[in-house]
């Protein structure tokens, strides 16, 4: 025979508490003050009776899920897996639980996994890819709830937490000119992370750019590949995680190389020629979405607000310098691989 399904009611009964209390209790209310011995019994209540809230019914009473999805192409990448455990906890703080939801760079499956957070009714979505993927869907989202992007499209009225490449790239492109460098490659991802940038930052004189896109789901990897070999770059600025050891191969030992790191401990390959490398804070990103997502959450009907993180350039010298000081960083050694 089934047993009864146990109740907020009987939480507080077996607890000793009232009815709302316990409400406020499991909804993690931040006006809500209660003695460690108050909690303990109404921790040990729900351990003892198996209590689970009716997720459907909270919902209908307050119109909210306290659920903020976040969608990542993968999670095996330390960016990613660091982004998440970060976001779930600082928005687990604020009382909301993050719905992570990961779609392996496939198009289909990523209009399935939004489809799903869509039917959840989270309150609010992070999306890290290529909207225009899934453009109708993130605007049928945004009609409802506020919606964050990490590239922000010009036709796409969303909210946009993003890494600001500008400064770093001049001053990279200026330490290249100083050596007398010819032509510069920029290794990106398919959707041209860093290119707008990259190409503004030209400054006269100076040599040839060219960008080169990788991670192309049809293969055409090969066909970048024999491009950028054919373009014979004096020095190349790798973005967004783009594997250098193949270019390095084909491209051989006179390159001078600026490479992209995110975290202290994400070491990316020896350079040839280590020229430096770019930057992007990923605390001060962690911050800044954070807060930017439970200003939203705060008042989802608000105007859309882009924010950004600096990133800057650094030389080789500076880069060294800077992984030691970060070592003594708590917050970094918490989400040390």
């Amino acid at each position: 025979m089934f047993r009864k399904k146990t109740t907020a009611k009987d939480v507080a009964e077996r607890a000793g508490v009232s009815r709302s209390l316990v409400s406020m209790y499991l909804r993690k209310n931040p006006n809500l003050w209660i003695s460690e011995t108050t909690k303990a019994r109404l921790e040990a209540a729900i351990r003892e009776l198996g209590y689970r809230p009716n997720r459907s019914a909270q919902i209908l009473r307050s119109g909210k899920s306290s659920v903020a999805g976040v969608i990542l192409g993968g999670i095996s990448g330390t960016f990613a897996s660091c982004l998440s455990e970060a976001l779930m906890e600082k928005m687990e703080d604020a009382g909301y639980r993050i719905f992570l939801g990961i779609t392996r760079y496939d198009p289909e499956r990523e209009r399935r996994v939004l489809e799903s957070m869509m039917n959840f009714e989270i309150d609010l979505l992070f999306y890290t890819l290529e909207p225009e993927y899934v453009k109708d869907l993130l605007l049928r989202c945004a009609a409802s709830i506020p919606v964050l992007v990490s590239e922000k499209r010009a036709d796409m009225p969303f909210r946009s937490i993003r890494f600001d490449l500008s400064s770093a790239m001049k001053n990279a492109l200026r330490h290249l000119a100083g050596r007398q460098v010819g032509r510069t490659a920029l290794l990106t991802n398919r959707a041209g992370f860093g290119e707008e940038d990259f190409f503004a930052s030209k400054e006269e004189p100076f040599p040839e750019l060219r960008s080169f896109r990788f991670g192309d789901p049809e293969g055409r990897d090969k066909a970048a590949l024999r491009e950028l070999v054919r373009f014979s770059p004096d020095a190349v600025i790798s973005l967004a995680g783009i594997p250098m050891t193949p270019a390095k191969e084909c491209l051989g030992r006179n390159v001078f190389w600026i490479d992209s790191w995110t975290l202290p401990f994400e070491r990316p390959e020896a350079g040839i020629h280590p020229a430096g490398s770019i930057v992007r804070p990923f605390r001060e990103y962690v911050e800044t979405l954070s807060e930017a997502m439970l200003e939203a959450l705060r008042d989802p009907e608000c105007k859309p607000r882009d924010r950004s993180v600096p990133a800057a350039f650094l030389k080789w010298r500076e880069q060294s310098e800077l992984r030691k000081s970060l070592l003594n960083d708590p917050y970094y050694q918490t989400f040390q691989h």
